[in-house]
Formats: structure tokens, C-alpha cells, sequence
């Protein structure tokens, strides 16, 4: 089993070493009486595989939720092995109150450290948070209020962050996968413009098709713009349609909402029609979602060879099939363990204020061990 997890996060995510920062802080967590819920930013496919390596680290066996679809496919080995790697599948289409329980079920009475991702998605970028859903944080506090003063309960924000071993051989491999990508499009190389470059104007020509699909006509403005627009006017028109208004707060938590209704529309309906037209709709929010992980000034921001690397690896899952993609170079995965916030301090709060401080104190302290991690490789950086 450990070979073969091993293997595939060597092989498939191209992951090949491991640095771990401020480990003590949840080795003495886990070796106390105290249940644990780790929460860590979700930027990479290998995260789920890569927490293993966490735990074994501290001598510990962590369970994690995942989507019921993950245990579909490859002739029932997933559902043989999964579970024995503490992976437990979750109806993501089923109520909030199943997953509350479930979680419930592993820190109270099974007792092990529950990983839990708060952003929900997968987003690749690795250096900035996206806002964090409000879950872990719940399922933390009914866990703690069930146990009382038998056990306390923590959520440690566990950082991940990914590195190129050579980024000098990642950017030849980086604008072999670009060029590809605009090959794609009967389109004429530029090698003499920068990959910041040929990268914005790529994304600029991929969504002048998507507006031309949803709006009619391609946007003005730049690419930040345009994304926020195309993506805002989706979800209003997806709100407008099935909750009957606009949705307020974080985005994540307003897609969410959509999402849920939707489905229960599906299971409610009685003409298949009416059932297509839903499942069409589910496709629609899933572009949202697209659109929300492609912050528009993240290579603009900062282009370092990782940001570069995160966004070619996201424009080939969305053009592909929406299977793994292998980044074009070893990298190295830090671990850096945050301040753990004790849910005892809030269990005498009232439960939606203390799950929202909770979870705006998750988002404060993962943000800073992302930051502490330190950026990957600036292009004006690279030898040559």
C-alpha cells in the first residue's frame, strides 16, 4: 500500500522530496489526548495523496473525506484500497448534516486526525488562500461540544506549498507545454515575446470564446475584468433561476448554495426535460468555478516559474478531459505546520459566530505558514 501510494505521488505528481517545517507543533498535539483536525490549503492534485507522508511523519494515521466520484472506476481497486488509507467517501450532493456526522464519527469516537479542506476546490495557487468555506470550523466545534470536558479539539492549518527541484529545466518544459497549448489553436509562435506574455494572450483568446459562448460577443477590458465579469454574470443568472435572487457573501459559499438547489431540483423533478435542463445547469456553475480559480493578476503579480507552472496545469485540465495532468518537472513539496486554534475557546459563543471567527482566524494563520514557506523561483532569477 505505501509503495504504491509512494510510487504514484512520484510518478504521476512528479514529487520527489519533502521538507517539513515546525513539525513539533502537531507531533505534540497527536501524541496528547487531544482530536485533531488538519486543515490544509488545497492548490494540487497530490495534496490528498501527499498528506501521508504527513502523517507518517508524526507516527499517526489520518482520515480524510472524499467525493463519492473518487471511488468510482479502475474495477472497485479504489473502494478495496481507499478505505485502508483511512479515505471515507462523502455524498458532496447530500446534505451539510451528513458530513457534520461523519466527521463527528472520526474525532469523537475513532479518534484520529481528521483532514479536512476548507477552500473545497482544488485551485492551483499555491501562494494565495482562496476564501475558505465555513465547514471545518463546524465540524470542529460540534465535535468539540459533543466531547465536553473530555477532550479538547483543534484545527491545525498544515500549509502546502509546491517547488521545482531545477526551475531552469521546468521552464523548457513549461514552454514546450505552452507551445502545445497554443498549437492547439492553429496558432503562429512568438518565441521572441516572454511567457508572462504569451500566457496572458492565450487566456485572453480562451475567454473571448467562452464570452462569445455565454454573452454573444467577446469582452473589453483586461483579462482580471473580464474573468470577474463573465464569472459574476454566470452565477447571478444561475441564482436568478433557481433561488429566485441574488446570492450574498463569500463566492465559494454562494456556488455552494446554487449547487445544492439544483441538485435537489433533479431528485424533485418529474419530466427527464426539466432534468436535463438542471444538469446543464451544474455544467454552467462548473465554469463559474473554472473562472473563480484563474485569479487574472497571479502571474502579473509575482511571475515566478510555479505560478507559470500552476496556470499551463490548469489551462491543460480544462482544455483536457479533466483527468490528472503531470507537471513537467520534479518538484518539492514543505509542510509548515501552523498554530493550532483550540475550539474551546469557543464553544460558549453562539454556534454561527463561532464558526465564522474560527474560520476567519484558519484563513489569517494558513495564509501566514504559506507566506512564512516563502515564494518559489522569480523568472529574472533563473541562471541562463
Amino acid at each position: 500500500m505505501k509503495g504504491y501510494r509512494n510510487n504514484f505521488i512520484r510518478k504521476t505528481h512528479n514529487v520527489s522530496g519533502f521538507v517539513y517545517e515546525e513539525i513539533d507543533r502537531l507531533k505534540g498535539l497527536v501524541e496528547s489526548d487531544a482530536r485533531i483536525l488538519i486543515a490544509p490549503n488545497h492548490s494540487d492534485n497530490a495534496d490528498g495523496l501527499v498528506l501521508y507522508r504527513l502523517a507518517e511523519e508524526v507516527d499517526s494515521m489520518f482520515c480524510q473525506m472524499a467525493t463519492r466520484e473518487l471511488f468510482e472506476g479502475n474495477f472497485g481497486f479504489r473502494h478495496f484500497i481507499f478505505p485502508r488509507c483511512g479515505i471515507f467517501p462523502i455524498d458532496r450532493e447530500g446534505s451539510v448534516l451528513g458530513a457534520l456526522k461523519s466527521a463527528k464519527d472520526v474525532l469523537v469516537r475513532i479518534a484520529k486526525p481528521l483532514v479536512v479542506y476548507p477552500e473545497g476546490e482544488v485551485y492551483h495557487t499555491n501562494d494565495r488562500l482562496t476564501p475558505l468555506r465555513e465547514g471545518a470550523a463546524a465540524m470542529a466545534l460540534t465535535s468539540q461540544k459533543a466531547l465536553k470536558d473530555e477532550a479538547p479539539v483543534y484545527i491545525v492549518p498544515v500549509a502546502l506549498k509546491y517547488h521545482y527541484l531545477d526551475p531552469e529545466a521546468a521552464m523548457v518544459g513549461l514552454d514546450k507545454q505552452l507551445t502545445g497549448l497554443e498549437s492547439r489553436f492553429k496558432w503562429v509562435a512568438k518565441p521572441e515575446e516572454s511567457i508572462s506574455r504569451r500566457i496572458y494572450r492565450f487566456a485572453s483568446g480562451l475567454l473571448a470564446l467562452k464570452e462569445v459562448e455565454f454573452l454573444g460577443s467577446p469582452g473589453s477590458g483586461t483579462v482580471p475584468d473580464r474573468v470577474e465579469n463573465l464569472r459574476d454574470k454566470l452565477l447571478e443568472r444561475l441564482e436568478n433561476r433557481h433561488l429566485g435572487k441574488l446570492g450574498s457573501g463569500e463566492l465559494p459559499d454562494r456556488i455552494s448554495m446554487v449547487h445544492r438547489r439544483i441538485v435537489e431540483r433533479i431528485k424533485e423533478e418529474a419530466t427527464d426535460e426539466t432534468r436535463r435542463a438542471c444538469r446543464r445547469d451544474l455544467d454552467l456553475l462548473f465554469s463559474v468555478v473554472q473562472l473563480f480559480s484563474y485569479p487574472g493578476d497571479y502571474i502579473h503579480e509575482y511571475p515566478t516559474v510555479e505560478r507559470i507552472g500552476e496556470t499551463l496545469l490548469k489551462f491543460e485540465q480544462d482544455l483536457g478531459d479533466g483527468g490528472y495532468v503531470t507537471p513537467v518537472s520534479a518538484r518539492r513539496l514543505t509542510f509548515r505546520i501552523g498554530e493550532a486554534i483550540d475550539t474551546r475557546e469557543y464553544v460558549n459563543q453562539k454556534s454561527r459566530e463561532a464558526v465564522r471567527a474560527m474560520t476567519d482566524v484558519l484563513s489569517e494563520r494558513l495564509q501566514k505558514a504559506l507566506d512564512e514557506i516563502g515564494p518559489g523561483t522569480h523568472i529574472k532569477d533563473l541562471k541562463g
